[in-house]
């Protein structure tokens, strides 16, 4: 569900969010037995388009968090922007450099105020290396929001955006 047009699964969001809680969790993988299951579970039911579009909807929902799609924050959005896709950049062994545009794009389309996941819906094919830059970029969001707002913070915004778009 998105709160403003596309709507995607819940469950492929829950399994995106597994995704980024398996790179975020590169020191206890005793977790990730049940998270891959899960991911795989949705991933047959809803295919690996929709976890990618589930994917977009939490990079949109954690950029809310920290401001996205605020009026007079441009200076922000712009620094943000930059730092994260010099971020991104760095996971040279995950992440494609030509998918870093899109993923860009996206975070420029939610600091616009834009529906992410309608806008990357209109942009054409998704490569299969996309979601892998699209997982990276979320997991150091979600590490920023964590950063600023404390453990845990980015799930719980998720889970009440989440919630309050199902209603």
């Amino acid at each position: 569900m998105t709160p403003s047009g596309a709507q995607v699964q819940v469950g492929a969001e829950q399994a995106a969010w597994d995704q980024v809680s398996i790179l975020r969790s590169p020191d206890q993988p005793s977790a990730w037995p049940a998270l891959s299951e899960r991911i795989a579970a949705a991933t047959a039911l809803y295919g690996a388009g929709e976890l990618s579009r589930g994917t977009v909807w939490l990079i949109g929902g954690a950029l809310r968090l920290v401001g996205g799609g605020r009026l007079g924050g441009e200076g922000f959005a712009e620094r943000f922007t930059q730092t994260l896709m010099d971020k991104v950049g760095q996971w040279g062994d995950v992440v494609e450099p030509s998918d870093l545009p899109i993923v860009r794009q996206v975070v420029t389309a939610v600091f616009d105020g834009h529906d992410p996941v309608a806008w990357r819906d209109q942009a054409g094919p998704v490569p299969d290396s996309e979601p892998r830059a699209m997982g990276c970029a979320l997991a150091l969001i979600a590490n920023f929001v964590d950063q600023v707002d404390g453990p845990e913070a980015c799930e719980r915004g998720l889970l009440s955006m989440l919630s309050r778009a199902i209603d």
